[in-house]
């Protein structure tokens, strides 16, 4: 079966826009800079020049990958789209900046738009104060899974085996760590773990702009450690897009 055409734009750190069929997805939205979080990317899109979305996915509730305040002045009808959160305190936020379709998706649900493009929520983990989702994105024989904060990896590999491979996984790989000891994110490693237990044979890195932080922050990893994990997996592509640029996947097909 013919895969359906889409591309990923790399906006920055987790922050991608995916286009498939008629629908336009974003992902953990960072446009504005804030130095204390340490994210050496700028925003390679700006808010006004992004197309109609269908949806907006929030993986949890921290500046780097929910920043409503970015999208405020988002140009086009915002009842028109609809978010998908893991955390409640996301729901207020995204009304506060004039969005009024919001939904916490609970693991394991999943959610119609339009007559076709499927959103589902997949086991993130439970991280000090914080739940995180990931999410596949599914038009006809099409899966796209994103995973903005990712780490744990059994819960990818129960998904494959209840719903079958995805295409592609969008995942972190710079490994970090909060002082040292606890870990937020998976590894570059990992990521490339995570991808083989998905069954896709693609992974399309984010989360790598994050500049160490002394006694705080620590970055173990990144995307050029996944480019040489995958080298020992002949059939793992990485892919690492510099910001603004676009990928596309019109050459796949099943």
């Amino acid at each position: 079966m013919t895969k359906t055409p889409f591309t990923i734009t790399r906006i920055n750190n987790a922050c991608v826009l995916i286009s498939i069929g008629e629908h336009h997805i974003l992902t953990d939205p960072y446009f504005l800079d804030v130095s204390f979080i340490g994210i050496t990317e700028l925003a390679a899109i700006e808010v006004k020049d992004l197309p109609p979305l269908t949806a907006i996915l929030g993986c949890h509730d921290v500046t780097d990958h929910w920043q409503m305040e970015g999208l405020v002045d988002y140009p086009h009808d915002k009842d028109d789209v609809t978010l998908f959160v893991a955390m409640d305190s996301q729901v207020i936020t995204a009304k506060e900046a004039g969005f009024s379709q919001v939904e916490v998706l609970e693991w394991g649900e999943k959610r119609t738009l339009g007559a076709n493009l499927i959103i589902e929520s997949v086991e993130g983990q439970n991280m000090l104060k914080w739940t995180v989702n990931n999410y596949v994105i599914r038009l006809g024989a099409t899966a796209i899974f994103f995973g903005g904060e990712a780490r744990d990896l059994s819960p990818l590999a129960e998904y494959y085996k209840n719903n079958g491979s995805v295409d592609i996984a969008i995942l972190p790989v710079n490994g970090v760590h909060l002082m040292s000891y606890y870990q937020l994110v998976m590894t570059a490693k990992e990521a490339v773990e995570a991808t083989k237990l998905l069954g896709a044979k693609q992974l399309f890195t984010i989360h790598d702009a994050h500049r160490p932080i002394p006694f705080f922050i620590n970055i173990n990893s990144s995307g050029e450690d996944a480019e040489i994990a995958a080298s020992k997996e002949t059939n793992i592509e990485v892919i690492r897009m510099p910001t603004g640029q676009v990928w596309s996947n019109s050459s796949l097909s099943a």
